[in-house]
């Protein structure tokens, strides 16, 4: 790991890496980084940041959402039906991807075949609640599903 430069972390896919609250690297993905920033400024613009905003602010709030002073994982409830593709949920105790009418299982070797995505049920969610308003926002994370 390179100190006080960046976290050199590789994951399934990208919406996998949101999921635990990181974002496109600004060296190697600018292009992806400079989206990312725009849709997340636009996705949650209570924070009244702008394109100057220091990506370090936003990277505050993401850590702050994606983990507990304990260091547990930090998660919330939300309506299924509210929910981007992109977003991973808990159901039936197994972490998910969520796309179009389908839940896809996540594995460390890669998903496991769709499930129908259910209807009317709040579920517990793994990816940090402003990233889920960045996708919300237009931002489409790449995922290999």
């Amino acid at each position: 790991m390179t100190p006080g430069r960046w976290t050199e972390l590789f994951f399934l896919d990208e919406a996998t890496a949101f999921s635990a609250g990181h974002r496109p690297c600004k060296e190697c993905r600018r292009e992806d980084h400079l989206r990312f920033k725009r849709y997340w400024i636009q996705g949650n613009p209570s924070y009244h940041f702008t394109e100057k905003t220091k990506i370090g602010e936003i990277d505050a709030i993401i850590h702050g959402e994606r983990m507990n002073a304990d260091k547990t994982k930090r998660m919330c409830e939300r309506y299924i039906d509210d929910l981007p593709d992109g977003v991973f949920v808990v159901w039936e105790g197994r972490p998910l991807l969520v796309k179009k009418d389908k839940l896809y299982p996540w594995t460390p070797a890669g998903y496991e075949a769709s499930i129908d995505r259910p209807g009317g049920v709040h579920l517990t969610v793994l990816t940090p609640g402003s990233i889920v308003n960045t996708f919300k926002a237009g931002y489409i994370p790449q995922m290999i599903k």
